[in-house]
């Protein structure tokens, strides 16, 4: 990644707490955060919809300026930086604003309230925009219309048929559109192959090979595996995504259905049972619990462990602290038994990283079309050059080569092939997430094992289920 922020330790908690959240990124929901002082009267001046064209579907004022808030994170300035450039060509009479934002949702909370949104918004951050009370309030423009809009690069062909599959669904809320998830991550385990090279090491695919090379690891000093322990969503994609593995997509498909039992189902058992026995002795980086993601995922990049969990934006968070022979790759978990339901190679990808149009921004139409002008093949492709991500446009990316993660993620999606993790509960049910994140924290610091682990997790469950006020989602795919 060439741009990195400031202040690394405040980059992105990649709202999978959005989550992102894509496919169960769990976007926590900021329910009741706007609402206090939210109106249906969206109260900016978008004005009168101009002529509409071919190339002009949403009757675009060449001479109106927008306003993007985007998240300044792990990405970096510039890909926003080209969208910009990219609008303000097309409609030269233009200025596209770029607002850059630590924290949307402490940002922009007041701004909603005051009626006066920006066009287009980067909803990713620590903080994000909670979907569910900007659609209860009408405060968010359904991308139906942006779907079915002709492509900048031909606009006989829809947007929507120039997206990876799934893509669209990643931004449903009541089966409509409202976010757009603009990259394509990959989650797994990270590493620095430099190192791997240099002690002639190769990646675990079992259970019973990374106990080896844990051993072999800690007779030098090297911790096998760490996380950022303050962030504790990043241990849920460990555990969610072996549950997958283990019990197979139907243990998921339980726990996100509050069914009951699921958190106690052998699956889960299992999980955590092996992350209890990586604890216990001693494979996992020492106080790594108290540690931020920064800190611990610069463990990796100096040796000091092997593994982390992560996401693809890894490269551009750490870019400015990377050795000029850092290799990071990203593979898929490793098998924790013989008898897994799902096959190595099994991992978590989705479309991620979401953008909003606002309904009451001063030049909503103006916001359409950057998210429309952000999903052309330059644009597309210009994204995965400079942030060494993937693009949800079809063909983007292809023919890049780049990084080792770059070249790593690509591979590890083919090797997928249609094993692909998701999970929805994180999204649907925010007080369920927040009981998984506390009981996290207490697996990864040493307070109890599997039996208080899935005893806190079902608890929580159960009474969310119990709760008439709580509406209740069904998964069935």
């Amino acid at each position: 990644m060439t741009v990195t922020p400031d202040s690394p330790s405040e980059l992105n908690r990649r709202t999978v707490l959005r989550r992102a959240a894509a496919a169960g990124l769990l976007a926590t929901p900021a329910a009741g955060i706007l609402a206090a002082c939210a109106s249906t009267d969206n109260g900016g001046d978008t004005g009168d919809k101009g002529a509409t064209s071919e190339s002009n579907p949403f009757g675009v004022d060449g001479t109106k300026p927008v306003e993007a808030v985007v998240f300044d994170g792990g990405f970096g300035q510039d890909y926003a930086k080209y969208y910009a450039a990219s609008y303000e060509k097309k409609y030269s009479g233009s200025k596209v604003g770029i607002v850059w934002s630590k924290e949307i949702q402490t940002d922009l909370q007041p701004r909603f309230a005051g009626n006066n949104p920006p066009d287009v918004i980067n909803n990713s951050s620590p903080k994000t925009l909670g979907i569910d009370v900007l659609v209860a309030n009408s405060q968010v423009e359904d991308l139906t219309q942006l779907f079915d809009a002709g492509s900048v690069d031909d606009p006989k062909v829809k947007v929507k048929e120039t997206l990876l599959a799934g893509v669209i669904d990643e931004g449903l809320y009541n089966d409509k559109p409202y976010t757009l998830n603009a990259a394509f991550t990959v989650y797994g385990f990270f590493h620095d192959a430099t190192l791997f090279a240099a002690k002639g090491w190769t990646v675990p695919k079992t259970w019973e090979e990374f106990l080896t090379l844990a051993e072999n690891a800690k007779k030098e000093g090297i911790a096998a595996f760490t996380h950022q322990g303050k962030y504790p969503w990043y241990m849920n994609n460990v555990i969610i995504d072996w549950v997958w593995k283990v019990g197979g997509k139907s243990a998921v498909v339980a726990i996100d259905n509050l069914d009951a039992n699921a958190w106690k189902a052998p699956a889960v058992v299992t999980v955590i049972d092996k992350i209890k026995e990586m604890l216990d002795k001693g494979y996992v980086q020492p106080g790594a619990a108290g540690l931020d993601h920064t800190t611990t995922q610069q463990a990796v990049i100096d040796g000091k462990a092997l593994f982390i969990p992560c996401g693809t934006w890894l490269e551009g968070e750490m870019a400015k602290t990377l050795k000029p022979d850092t290799k990071l790759e990203v593979t898929a978990q490793w098998s924790l038994t013989a008898s897994d339901a799902s096959p190595y190679g099994t991992i978590r990808a989705a479309a991620g990283e979401g953008w909003i149009v606002p309904s009451g921004g001063k030049n909503k139409q103006g916001g359409l079309e950057f998210l429309r002008l952000m999903l052309s093949k330059d644009n597309a492709r210009k994204f995965a050059e400079l942030t060494k991500s993937l693009p949800v446009v079809k063909g983007a990316a292809e023919g890049l080569t780049g990084s080792s993660q770059f070249t790593s993620a690509n591979k590890a999606l083919a090797e997928a092939g249609t094993n692909i993790v998701s999970t929805k509960f994180g999204g649907w049910y925010p007080d369920l997430y927040k009981a998984f994140e506390g009981a996290i924290s207490n697996l990864m610091a040493g307070k109890g094992g599997s039996a208080e682990f899935t005893d806190a997790m079902q608890k929580a469950a159960d009474k969310i289920a119990a709760d008439p006020n709580v509406k209740k989602q069904k998964r069935t795919n």
